[in-house]
């Protein structure tokens, strides 16, 4: 559940390694982040979790992601709901596990996985688990508990919009990762 780069490194780095990614899920989830609606943002969480799957792996991955998640909301409680941070955590477990365990190797592998990556990540969690986090969300927060529209005419009519802000959030975030990737590759192979 860890990459071979992160098991090779001293304590000391490791600590090092883990408090670095931990504090950009921080600001990322703090600074630079827009609020365009309580449940559409646009973040940069997706890179930070992808970077920190990618050098650290799986577990770490999971933990600054949930973690970033929780600190950013006690640094700046914005209406935060604990769901996001545990399906972007989730998000950092999968991504750190396919990175792993994809069977692809040579020059293209990286973007190889990272395309695959992307792809599942996507479908799997914007697509359907945030979909029904966000239902959750409306239902806690803003309904007071009280159905007003099931979830099937809450997703046919929010899906639609939602997915538009997130697809263009997720592909931005992730043609950073894409862009990084050549640099990654050479800070692993020290």
């Amino acid at each position: 559940m860890f990459t071979k780069y992160f098991r090779s490194l001293n304590p000391a780095k490791k600590i090092a390694y883990m408090a670095l990614f931990l504090a950009l899920a921080v600001v990322a989830n703090t600074v630079l982040d827009i609020d365009i609606t309580p449940q559409n943002k646009i973040t940069i969480t997706y890179l930070v979790t992808f970077l920190s799957a990618y050098v650290l792996g799986a577990l770490p991955a999971f933990f600054v992601a949930f973690a970033g998640d929780g600190l950013g909301h006690l640094i700046m409680p914005d209406g935060n709901y604990w769901l996001y941070g545990l399906t972007l955590a989730l998000m950092g477990f999968v991504m750190g596990v396919l990175l792993k365990y994809l069977p692809f190797h040579g020059k293209r592998a990286p973007y190889i996985k990272t395309a695959i990556v992307c792809a599942v990540c996507y479908v799997l969690f914007t697509v359907c688990i945030n979909s029904v986090v966000n239902y959750t969300y409306a239902l806690v927060f803003i309904w007071g508990g009280e159905v007003n529209k099931t979830l099937w005419v809450y997703l046919a009519g929010y899906l639609p919009p939602r997915l538009a802000i997130q697809t263009a959030v997720y592909a931005g975030n992730f043609a950073v990762c894409f862009a990084l990737l050549p640099l990654l590759d050479r800070l692993m192979r020290r």
